[in-house]
C-alpha cells in the first residue's frame, strides 16, 4: 500500500466511523423509544438484548447509506483540494486512485454475504423473538425447522420429527416417526419424504415404513396419516420467519422443493434478496465514484447517490416482489441484474480510461 492508498484509507475510515457512530446513535435512540412505548414488559435485561440485537441488524440495513454518505464527504474534501486532478495529471487513472476504496467496499459486501449464512439470520431471529415475546403486538412465523413432538395412545408412543414445515402452505419435507410400545420396544419407523399437515392430521405423500413387529419388511407409503393433538395453526407460534433461516437451509429447501411441492420461488427469492442487500453498498458506490470523478460536482454526486440507492434497493427487493406480489419466478430479476452489471462494467472502463483534466 503506497502513500496515496494510506491517505485515502485513513481519511475514509475516519469519515466512515463518524457516520457509522452517528447512525448507531440514531438506532440506539429509536430502540430506546420503541422499548419505552412499544413493549409490554420493561426490564434492564430485555432492553439490553433488544439494543444488542438491533444494532448489528440496523447497521446491515443502513450500510449502503453509511458507506456512500461517507464517500460523498470524503470526495468533498478531495475535490475542494483538487487532489483528483493532481493525481490524474501524473497519469494515474481514477480506477487506480480509488482502488483501495473499491476493494474495501467490495470486501464489506462480501463479508455481508458470509454473515448472511448464519450470523445475520440469527440476529434477525433473536431480535424478532424479543419483539414477539415482549412487545404489545405479536407476529406469527412462516417456517418451522427441526420440529419434534410426542403423541401417546393406547397402541403406543409416537416420536415425530419434521425437518421443514411451511405453516402457511401446510406442506412439509423430511418426516421421521418412531413408534414404540408402552414398554419402549420399537414397533415401526416411518420415513416421509414429503406430505401435508391439514388441521390436526399429518399425511405422508411419499415415504417408506419399516414394520419391526410384523417381520422387518419395508413398504412404500402412498396414503399414511396420523392424527395429532396440535393443529398446524398452533405451530405458527413456534415457526421461524423465512428471514431467520440459514442460507444453506434455504438453498437445500429450494433444491428439494420442486419434487416435494414446496414453495421454491419463495426460498429462491429470499436467497437472491440477501445477495442483493449484501452487495448494495458496492452497487451504489462504484457508479457514484464514476459520477464524482467525471463531473467533480457535489450536487451531481448527491443526486446520483439518491438515484443509485433507489435503483440498487429496487434490484435487491425485486426477487421478493416477483415471487410474492406478481406470482412470477424470481429468476426474472437476474435480467435486471445483468443490465446493471453491464452498466457497472462501463463505469469500471471509464474509471480505468480516466477523464479529461
Amino acid at each position: 500500500m503506497n502513500i496515496l492508498d494510506r491517505y485515502l484509507s485513513v481519511n475514509y475510515l475516519k469519515v466512515f466511523l463518524s457516520v457509522a457512530l452517528a447512525s448507531m446513535s440514531l438506532i440506539l435512540l429509536y430502540s430506546l423509544t420503541d422499548f419505552l412505548f412499544g413493549f409490554k414488559e420493561k426490564s434492564l435485561e430485555v432492553v439490553v438484548k433488544y439494543v444488542a440485537y438491533l444494532i448489528p441488524v440496523g447497521f446491515y440495513v443502513l450500510s449502503s447509506i453509511v458507506v456512500n454518505i461517507s464517500l460523498l464527504i470524503l470526495f468533498r474534501r478531495l475535490l475542494s483540494k483538487k487532489i483528483d486532478l493532481t493525481v490524474q495529471s501524473f497519469g494515474i487513472s481514477p480506477l487506480r486512485f480509488l482502488a483501495v476504496l473499491i476493494t474495501g467496499i467490495l470486501s464489506l459486501s462480501f463479508l455481508f454475504l458470509l454473515l448472511n449464512e448464519s450470523f445475520l439470520p440469527s440476529m434477525f431471529k433473536k431480535l424478532w423473538y424479543v419483539e414477539k415475546t415482549f412487545k404489545k403486538k405479536q407476529e406469527i412465523g412462516r417456517l418451522v425447522e427441526r420440529f419434534w413432538f410426542v403423541k401417546e395412545t393406547s397402541r403406543g408412543k409416537y416420536f415425530v420429527y419434521i425437518g421443514s414445515l411451511d405453516v402457511s402452505k401446510g406442506r412439509f419435507a423430511d418426516l421421521f416417526m418412531l413408534k414404540t410400545s408402552s414398554e419402549g420396544k420399537v414397533l415401526e419407523v416411518v420415513e416421509g419424504r414429503s406430505g401435508s399437515w391439514k388441521g390436526n392430521v399429518i399425511k405422508v405423500d411419499k415415504g417408506s415404513a419399516y414394520n419391526f413387529k410384523e417381520g422387518y419388511f419395508v413398504r412404500e407409503l402412498s396414503n399414511f396419516s396420523l392424527g395429532v393433538e396440535i393443529g398446524v395453526d398452533e405451530i405458527g407460534l413456534f415457526a421461524e420467519k423465512i428471514e431467520h433461516v440459514k442460507a444453506s437451509s434455504l438453498l437445500n429447501l429450494y433444491l428439494k422443493g420442486t419434487k416435494l411441492g414446496l414453495d421454491t420461488d419463495r426460498y429462491l427469492s429470499e436467497i437472491l434478496y440477501r445477495g442483493g442487500m449484501s452487495m448494495l453498498p458496492f452497487l451504489v458506490a462504484l457508479p457514484l465514484m464514476r459520477q464524482l470523478m467525471k463531473y467533480r460536482s457535489m450536487r451531481v454526486g448527491s443526486v446520483s447517490f439518491v438515484v443509485y440507492l433507489l435503483i440498487g434497493w429496487l434490484l435487491a427487493i425485486s426477487p421478493k416482489l416477483l415471487a410474492e406480489k406478481a406470482n412470477l419466478t424470481p429468476t426474472y430479476s437476474l435480467l435486471a441484474y445483468g443490465v446493471y452489471l453491464l452498466y457497472l462494467l462501463k463505469g469500471v472502463h471509464d474509471l480505468r480510461k480516466g477523464f479529461r483534466v
